[in-house]
């Protein structure tokens, strides 16, 4: 072979050497992507990103907020009848044989005098209004009982004052109810006339055990009604205008063997006009 030929065949070496390493560069700058499993796509919302808005809405009273609010030591009636009257005339006996209150037990109630006070007990929680009279006849006057009510008060229980009263069948009925209200109504042996509906009073602390000063000044056909002192209602009525007789009232609308104790009653003469 002629030198021309070697040099052919040497050119043709280096050519093919040359394309191989251009081969293998270019694999292994492109590097081959790896199978991959296919999996199920689960859309996910962005993350909770809160901004309060401004409180518009009217706030709900607490039930402090709306109970009836109780009279505090500080509250002092401006005129309180058993002040400006000073001393009084009469003034009921609550020691166990006395005269003085109407005692009885029958189906629908029960007055006791014990303990030094008078016990009125309510059996049953149906509304039936009950009395224990007093021995006091009076004209005008200004009268006044002591009531405490028992463990269970709420709702319509109630307890109060008959006066005015002709015989024990008749007369008018102001109560006092557990809830802090008021109501007046003329009984005249058959049906009662209401002449005050049911009021509540700021001056009337609803719920048990609490004391309240129960009182009636009455003065020809002209009444005012107090609680603790305080004035909360007025009416006029001619019906029984003349001497009668008192007692202690009370009823259970809600509370079965409601009880409340009359620990003190008084009565005072009106001032000369």
């Amino acid at each position: 072979m002629n030198k021309i030929g070697i040099q052919r065949i040497i050119s043709m070496v280096l050519l093919i050497m040359l394309l191989l390493l251009a081969v293998a560069c270019s694999t292994s700058d492109t590097p081959q992507a790896e199978p991959v499993e296919e999996e199920a796509v689960v859309e996910q919302s962005p993350a909770a990103t809160h901004t309060p808005l401004p409180n518009t809405a009217t706030p709900v009273p607490s039930p402090t907020d709306t109970a009836v609010p109780e009279v505090t030591p500080t509250s002092t009636p401006e005129a309180d009848p058993r002040q400006i009257l000073g001393s009084p005339v009469w003034g009921a006996v609550f020691t166990d044989g006395t005269q003085t209150w109407f005692q009885y037990d029958d189906a629908n109630g029960k007055a006791e005098v014990r303990d030094n006070m008078l016990v009125l007990t309510s059996y049953r929680a149906n509304g039936f209004d009950n009395w224990s009279m007093s021995y006091q006849p009076m004209t005008d006057f200004y009268l006044e009982l002591r009531f405490t009510t028992g463990p269970e008060c709420s709702g319509k229980d109630r307890f109060g004052i008959l006066f005015r009263a002709p015989d024990s069948t008749q007369g008018y009925l102001y109560n006092v109810s557990c809830d802090g209200s008021y109501q007046v109504r003329l009984w005249d042996g058959e049906a009662f006339t209401e002449l005050i509906g049911w009021t509540i009073n700021e001056n009337i602390v609803p719920g048990p055990d609490v004391e309240h000063r129960l009182g009636v000044w009455a003065e020809g056909d002209q009444y005012e009604l107090y609680v603790n002192g305080f004035l909360v209602g007025e009416f006029s009525d001619s019906t029984y205008v003349k001497e009668g007789s008192f007692g202690a009232a009370y009823a259970a609308a809600d509370t079965e063997n409601f009880t409340v104790d009359v620990t003190e009653a008084r009565v005072w003469n009106l001032p000369n006009e």
